[in-house]
């Protein structure tokens, strides 16, 4: 589990394909590493395992399964991308953002971005069509591993202002128009539409 609250962000280093799928070496800064095989990292908001580290977890590796790299954006990072970092929660942290389960629902793609007032930028992603019955104004939004909300709704797409806080510590400030973004939809959302559902064919018995 996540809270889409980026700690810091990572540079792919090294892309490497193997067996049915591509091993990536990225290398970044933690606060406080104490990374460990195994543990679980949300790379621009879709959760991998870390299969080998150094460097106090400065340098890792996670693998992306031909799957992964189908169904997120992953497929687009070279050597010198910049993606979001973020650890599973601990037990006992303070929770921000939202709850994230680092599972991509689909891949968005932006089509305008604009800055509007003091570093403060705006912009509107377009969601896949089988994905946006889950959105709605004032609503949460996981875009490349960051916890945003939902400013306005319009034909399918979505309006999102940024602050300087976020533009600063995540990827965002390297965002551009026809860029594609790892979406998941809010995980209650999904929960609500299955109930529904499970009353409705309750109720048609």
């Amino acid at each position: 589990m996540f809270t889409g609250l980026v700690e810091t962000l990572g540079k792919v280093i090294q892309i490497e394909p193997i067996d049915s799928g591509i091993q990536f070496t990225v290398v970044t800064e933690w606060e406080n590493p104490d990374l460990k095989l195994g543990d679980s990292i949300a790379i621009n908001g879709a959760c991998m395992t870390v299969t080998k580290f150094s460097n106090l977890g400065n340098i890792f590796q996670f693998y992306a399964s031909f799957k992964s790299l189908e169904l997120t954006n992953l497929s687009r990072l070279g050597e010198g991308s910049v993606v979001n970092l973020e650890r599973a929660m601990a037990m006992g942290q303070r929770f921000g953002g939202h709850m994230v389960q680092g599972h991509v629902d689909g891949v968005a793609k932006i089509t305008s971005r604009k800055q509007i007032e003091n570093e403060v930028e705006e912009f509107w992603v377009e969601i896949p069509e089988d994905l946006r019955r889950f959105f709605v104004k004032k609503g949460s939004v996981t875009l490349d591993g960051i916890s945003l909300t939902v400013v306005d709704v319009v034909d399918g797409k979505i309006q999102l202002i940024l602050i300087p806080e976020t533009m600063q510590k995540t990827n965002a400030k390297f965002w551009k128009v026809d860029g594609k973004l790892n979406v998941e939809v809010d995980v209650l959302a999904k929960y609500i539409e299955n109930y529904l559902a499970k009353r409705g064919e309750s109720e048609g018995n």
